[in-house]
């Protein structure tokens, strides 16, 4: 049989799993194959996948063991504080980015507030302008505000009909 056909093998995966259970620790060969149940165990020595499965989980327990006695056990709050330190990570690569566009964010609504109160205080200036004007007599003849007209502008003409209209009623 090929390689890719003893993978689906049922048996070989009930051994893996087996494998998957068995209590950390130094083991050999044999300790793993007492451990596993009776036809686990049948298939492994016939199987020279499984067999290679245990003598692999054998060796990397062995070259694993000796770390395990100098490294401390995990507190409790372990996973916590790694959780947030890969939240932390995450955010700053999407800060790094965005880069520009969150200060863009952050800074809109200033932006907009700063850009009501331009309009509340021009349109407010606009008024008394406005109220000015017609109080002192102005307001039919206006100055020209643009750049290239040098000759004054005609009256406008609502302030003609509101002129015919004042006239007609004295």
């Amino acid at each position: 049989m090929s390689e890719t056909q003893r993978m689906g093998r049922p048996e070989c995966d009930e051994v893996l799993n087996e494998l998957e259970e068995l209590k950390a620790g130094k083991m050999t060969p044999g300790e793993v194959l007492a451990a596993l149940t009776g036809a686990s165990n049948r298939h492994a020595l016939e199987c020279e996948e499984c067999a290679h499965a245990i003598d692999e989980m054998v060796m990397t327990r062995e070259a694993l063991w000796p770390m395990k006695e100098t490294q401390p056990e995990a507190g409790p709050w372990f996973a916590a504080r790694v959780m947030a330190g890969v939240r932390a990570a995450e955010k700053e690569i999407e800060e790094k980015k965005e880069g520009l566009w969150i200060s863009v964010r952050r800074l809109a609504p200033r932006l907009v507030a700063f850009a009501a109160l331009l309009l509340v205080l021009g349109g407010t200036w606009a008024m008394e302008l406005r109220h000015r004007e017609s109080a002192s007599g102005q307001a039919e003849v206006r100055q020209t505000e643009g750049l290239f007209e040098s000759a004054p502008s005609a009256p406008l003409n609502d302030d003609i009909v509101a002129s015919a209209g004042e006239g007609a009623r004295q």
